[in-house]
């Protein structure tokens, strides 16, 4: 079930890269419906990795670029064609990473990818630290505002697995385990993201449960992609502070408190 692209430059940390949603795999979900969907071009679409650049400059850690591809589309690291997923892919991610030995787990994405980071950030025992970029909190919610029409490909009629995804971040489950509490969660949004308000109500029940959560929060007015494609440089230099366990700064950047930054564009 896992599979993607594995960077190795001789490190003990490493940068989960969850992907965002590429254009070509939305158009086709569509034919995926259809059953006439060409499933090979699917998969070289989700072979096209974000963030490549970063890692190729950045070569203090080593990387896996996740894909979220298991049969049809997609499914924000969840599930795949209605039935749910990640409890098996976050134990194909545990034993690769006891196998590579690594000492520091940062899970990083942005969208669909922000909220892989987010989901592992909780299921894993070995990530550390997360970078969640503009995160898609409440999955189902998203859905059936943005992608009514794709809605049946994702969730094939089951309705208790709709339930589930939107209330993910919220069930009360995920938090009772050491290892969570031990991860670090750095959210990053801006007041005019589609899901702001629901990254901020996952932010207070993090801090609820004393689980490290440093809020970032752009206040341009600047919706969802333009927020994370128009700071690329903010990103890549919060992404190295984390992984060098260095206190965040940016040119970008204005501290508030050990736990809020605000950027200023």
């Amino acid at each position: 079930m896992l599979h993607g692209r594995h960077l190795k430059n001789g490190s003990k940390h490493l940068i989960l890269v969850f992907q965002p949603v590429k254009k070509e795999v939305l158009e086709a979900v569509s034919e995926v419906l259809k059953g006439s969907a060409d499933h090979e071009q699917i998969k070289k679409a989700h072979e096209r990795y974000s963030w490549m650049n970063f890692a190729l400059d950045y070569k203090e850690s080593d990387y896996l670029f996740v894909q979220d591809y298991f049969s049809e589309s997609f499914g924000w690291y969840l599930f795949d064609g209605g039935k749910a997923m990640y409890e098996a892919l976050n134990e194909e991610l545990e034993q690769f990473i006891e196998k590579m030995g690594y000492e520091k787990v940062t899970a990083f994405g942005s969208s669909k990818g922000g909220t892989g980071a987010l989901v592992y950030g909780v299921l894993n025992k070995y990530v550390t630290d997360v970078f969640a970029l503009v995160p898609q909190v409440k999955v189902s919610t998203f859905i059936n505002k943005y992608h009514p029409n794709e809605k049946e490909a994702f969730y094939r009629g089951n309705e208790k697995l709709e339930q589930e995804m939107d209330q993910f971040f919220f069930d009360e489950r995920h938090y009772v385990s050491e290892a969570v509490k031990n991860t670090n969660f750095y959210l990053y949004t801006g007041k005019h993201d589609m899901q702001f308000q629901d990254v901020m109500a996952l932010k207070d029940l993090l801090q609820n449960h004393d689980i490290r959560t440093v809020l970032i929060v752009n206040t341009s007015k600047k919706t969802h992609s333009p927020l994370v494609v128009e700071h690329t440089d903010f990103v890549y230099q919060t992404l190295q502070n984390i992984n060098e366990n260095r206190v965040l700064q940016s040119a970008e950047l204005t501290r508030l408190n050990d736990d809020a930054y605000v950027l200023f564009s």
